[in-house]
């Protein structure tokens, strides 16, 4: 057995978002969709995860996503843009946001999401210890629309010593309210990134899911396929 397999929230705790959150998010999808036409990439090389693919109905949790440590690289910096890889080899992610009420899955519009995470290597930017003072790369703001979605075209995250592969996450809903979390891969979905040649070189991460303290399970992203020559993942966020 996986770790994936001992990981998975149970259904008792899922609540199916059908009707309006779910057309949201298939609209959304369109609309990136056609953003991106003109400047379509190739499909992500040697990348199958048609296994990994959580359903077409778009089955997500609507619970209260759990607070987490921003940890030691967040940069306030405000850099309001969809696109955050400045160009950084990797491969090519969209995530889809869904920002709703946990109480009763209704969406939160206006909302600011702030994404930062690791190149394919494991470096952040903007920090000397990373050798990387000054540069901006794979950090980003965005806004939720009126049905509380968002997306980030980015590159899936690399790795560092002790922590399992993730995202970092701040979502505000006004100003003086900020939930700060952290959001998880599937190990079979790492280990698979991780044997493609931009991450190659770097190997395997050491460090799973079920071996880092930090992970939680409520903040899986769920994989939708792969587009637009981009690997899709999706998650919804339950804020009070």
């Amino acid at each position: 057995m996986e770790d994936d397999d001992i990981l998975t929230p149970s259904l008792g705790r899922r609540q199916i978002l059908h009707g309006a959150g779910a057309l949201g998010i298939l609209g959304l999808m369109r609309l990136a969709a056609a953003r991106s036409a003109r400047g379509t990439i190739p499909a992500p090389a040697g990348l199958d995860v048609s296994d990994l693919v959580d359903g077409e109905a778009l089955q997500t949790m609507c619970v209260f996503t759990p607070s987490m440590t921003a940890g030691p690289y967040y940069l306030n910096l405000n850099i309001v843009r969809t696109d955050i890889t400045e160009g950084l080899p990797g491969l090519p992610t969209r995530l889809y946001l869904h920002v709703v009420h946990a109480s009763d899955c209704s969406p939160v519009p206006n909302c600011t999401v702030d994404l930062w995470h690791a190149d394919a290597i494991g470096r952040y930017s903007g920090f000397a210890n990373q050798g990387t003072f000054g540069q901006t790369f794979l950090r980003g703001v965005q806004f939720t629309d009126p049905t509380g979605q968002a997306y980030f075209d980015t590159i899936f995250p690399g790795w560092y010593p002790g922590r399992t592969t993730h995202f970092h996450l701040k979502v505000r809903p006004i100003p003086s309210v900020e939930l700060t979390t952290q959001l998880y891969f599937r190990d079979r979905l790492c280990r698979r990134v991780n044997a493609l040649p931009q991450y190659a070189t770097h190997g395997h991460n050491p460090t799973t899911d079920g071996t880092d303290p930090l992970f939680r399970p409520e903040t899986l992203v769920n994989v939708l396929g792969t587009a637009n020559g981009q690997l899709q993942l999706q998650l919804t966020i339950g804020i009070a």
